[in-house]
């Protein structure tokens, strides 16, 4: 919500985040007209003020991190207070963080690419690595340690880097402003370090163990700890055993399994020493991938994903840059009152709404998505420096629709070797922008070995001319020079024609299932030509082709047909090609409810139907949330994945429980009359805002607000359409004209 307002040298321009304990403004320097650059300010909530020992925690988090000047590490700006309100400004980020990334593809059914995820991963240890080797003005190591490596503090901005933020509870072993209280464990519970959880001595390496669970959980698409209370989950890190990422997700490769469980070792003497020894194995395997996954594919990934959230950016950045002094502010104030009201009630309803979802966990192997309750940093809007430029690909050079090809070129005559390039696509896109890029996670092979003779016999021809051009130029200075050509003393190389002519292909289907269709097709492919090869299973060798692109189709049992391009060289070499596309099952489970004309809400949407027993179609191995409810009963509310043997859900609906009634307005003071049966007239109250409590449920209850004679608003609630016992009904009186 825009509402520009004066703080000091800043224009808090609006309001992104707030927690418990803090606010976060998006903001820019007062009476700096077309200054685009924007900052985060990160305020002391008013109540907190007053709490020396939770200023200090604050000022230490600025002091931790102001020195710190690092591409993936959020830049703090400045340390400050105004009056008694400290505050911190720091570059604002444009983008998302890990979770709302996380909730997309949880959205979309599908888990994060292996290739995107080591990327991401790599990007966040070289912010760490640089933080913990970070040294004051004298050389001397500053020791920090994050303590709060979590999903909500690593932002990926839309221009495809990723950002740690909020040290918020970082703390460096020389400059200590508040100490840790004994017994007291700092940091999100489920992204602890075995150390960590059971309080002992932590250091760098805790935080590689909290970016290992991240990774984890990337590469899976679960929560790795998990359960309904916090001790159950410091338990579990303390005592539990971590399977690897392949258990969970068959894409997974060895090498990526290696890393992320050497992160994830319990004794830190096992783990990586230091974060950027894992940055090198990540990117060892990023760069032995067949497309290595780069920062112009993130950013492109992101921009495409989120082209709704990108252009409401673009808008607000235009507002901003009218609003640059106190006139400005007032102008704009004054032009969007209505508006500002508006949002400010929607705000306040997400609030409450959001309060109330925080008080239940969602227990599943599926990620669930939290609201955090230690900063307010932590959204998808915090902290950014923001760079709107979004690049785009470039113009493919094949002529087939629809089918995408990614072709390496030669590789260095020092590798001496060549690549297969594979990518997937689907044949009933119009054109090539209609493909979304999806970076193979699969390492590739070594090429034949006698690619390096064509290449070596090919750069032999090349040195050969070169030299015949230099010495004819030099001897045409003379008369001999036709001479020595005549007589063979100079002979022009021939290039040889003993080479292989033809390419071996050994492909690879993954998952390796045994009812895998395979089948190849000449390049370009108009939809009806025959294949030139067909063969069932997992594996296959195809002989005898001519070095060029090909087309190759793959079906299976469990997911739907897809199609590759495949660009082949002479000699042998390996593919490895991969099916994503899952086809999911539906299934049925049953909620067995008393008393039957409760409600049934699945997934917060209420089910159309009534009874002691209900059939729910889903699919399977999705998340669900079942929640009975009936007004005046306490609700109860089952929640975990879909399955096939899945038993019944009972549901018991036995404990009564008040039901209150909220009646407030805009103004306030206003009086409130209901009607009351036995006086069989509207009856006064009192004055905006009142709740009423132990209300009566069994008839609807008509409510009126007064002001003298006249009736200014009016609403009468129907009991059976509730789904909460805490009911709130609001009035706007000034912008209501209809009911004055």
């Amino acid at each position: 919500m825009i509402n520009p307002t004066v703080f000091g040298k800043f224009i808090l321009l609006e309001r992104v985040s707030v927690g418990g304990m803090a606010e976060v403004f998006r903001a820019k320097l007062l009476n700096a007209p077309e200054i685009e650059t924007l900052f985060a300010i990160k305020r002391i909530l008013p109540h907190l003020a007053e709490d020396e020992e939770f200023v200090s925690m604050f000022i230490n988090e600025a002091q931790v991190a102001i020195s710190l000047l690092h591409p993936n590490v959020c830049q703090i700006h400045e340390l400050g207070h105004l009056g008694k309100q400290h505050y911190i400004a720091m570059e604002y980020i444009a983008g998302r963080d890990i979770q709302a990334i996380q909730s997309y593809y949880r959205r979309q059914r599908k888990i994060m690419s292996i290739s995107q995820a080591c990327f991401i991963i790599a990007q966040a240890a070289q912010g760490l690595d640089y933080a913990h080797r970070a040294v004051d003005a004298d050389g001397q190591p500053l020791g920090i340690v994050h303590r709060d490596v979590s999903p909500q503090n690593l932002v990926v901005t839309y221009d495809g880097f990723v950002k740690l933020i909020d040290f918020g509870v970082a703390k460096a072993f020389r400059k200590v402003v508040t100490h840790s209280k004994s017994g007291v464990v700092k940091g999100k519970f489920s992204y602890m370090s075995p150390e960590q959880a059971a309080d002992g001595a932590v250091d760098h390496r805790s935080d590689i163990f909290a970016l290992g669970i991240v990774f984890w959980e990337m590469l899976t698409g679960r929560r790795l700890f998990q359960s309904e209370s916090e001790f159950a989950i410091l338990e579990m890190i303390q005592n539990g055993t971590v399977e690897k990422p392949s258990k969970y997700n068959r894409m997974v490769p060895e090498a990526v399994d290696r890393i992320c469980m050497k992160a994830l070792e319990k004794d830190p003497a096992n783990r990586y020493n230091w974060a950027s020894e894992m940055v090198v194995d990540l990117f060892d395997f990023i760069n032995s991938c067949n497309v290595p996954f780069t920062q112009w594919h993130l950013q492109n990934w992101m921009s495409s994903v989120f082209e709704s959230e990108l252009n409401l950016e673009k808008e607000r950045i235009e507002i901003f840059k009218s609003i640059n002094t106190e006139s400005d502010i007032k102008r704009y104030v004054e032009e969007n009152a209505a508006k500002i009201k508006a949002e400010a009630e929607d705000e306040l309803k997400r609030a409450e709404e959001e309060k109330k979802n925080e008080e239940s966990l969602k227990v599943g192997s599926s990620l669930i998505e939290r609201v955090s309750e230690d900063d307010p940093t932590e959204g998808p809007g915090s902290i950014s420096s923001i760079s709107m430029a979004r690049r785009k690909p470039g113009e493919s050079s094949k002529s087939l629709p629809g089918v995408k090809s990614i072709s390496l070129g030669e590789d260095s005559l020092k590798e001496a070797s060549s690549r297969l390039s594979i990518s997937r696509t689907d044949l009933k896109a119009e054109s090539d922008d209609d493909i979304e890029l999806e970076p193979e996670g699969v390492a590739p092979t070594v090429s034949d070995p006698t690619l390096l003779q064509i290449k070596l016999a090919k750069r032999s021809v090349k040195i050969g001319r070169i030299l015949m051009v230099m010495i004819i130029a030099i001897c045409g200075l003379c008369v001999c020079s036709p001479l020595f050509i005549l007589t063979g003393v100079i002979k022009v190389p021939e290039e040889k024609t003993d080479l292989p002519t033809s390419a071996t292909l050994e492909l690879s289907i993954l998952p390796e299932l045994d009812s895998a269709e395979l089948a190849l097709y000449n390049f370009p492919f108009d939809g009806v030509s025959a294949p030139i090869f067909q063969s069932s299973g997992y594996k296959a060798q195809i002989k005898d082709l001519n070095a060029g692109t090909y087309v190759l189709s793959v079906e299976a049992s469990g997911f739907e047909k897809e199609w590759f391009s495949i660009t082949v060289e002479n000699g042998s070499q390996d593919a490895t090609v991969e099916l994503t596309r899952e086809i999911a099952e539906m299934t049925t489970y049953t909620v067995n409810i008393e008393p039957e004309d409760a409600s049934v809400y699945v997934n917060k949407q209420l089910h159309p139907e009534r009874g002691s027993s209900l059939t729910i179609n889903a699919l399977e191995g999705s998340a669900y949330e079942v929640k009975g409810f009936k007004i005046g009963y306490e609700p109860q509310v089952f929640t975990g994945t879909v399955s096939k043997d899945m038993k019944p859900l009972n549901i018991s609906l036995t404990q009564e429980t008040p039901v209150h009634v909220t009646v407030s307005s805009v103004p306030s003071h206003y009086h409130v009359y209901t009607y009351e049966p036995k006086k069989k007239k509207m009856v006064r109250r009192g004055e905006t805002p009142m709740t009423f409590s132990n209300v009566n449920t069994n008839e609807p209850m008509k409510i009126e607000i007064h002001k003298g004679k006249h009736v200014l608003w009016s609403n009468t609630i129907d009991f059976s359409e509730q789904d909460s016992n805490d009911i709130r009904v609001f009035a706007d009186i000034e912008g209501d004209s209809q009911n004055r």
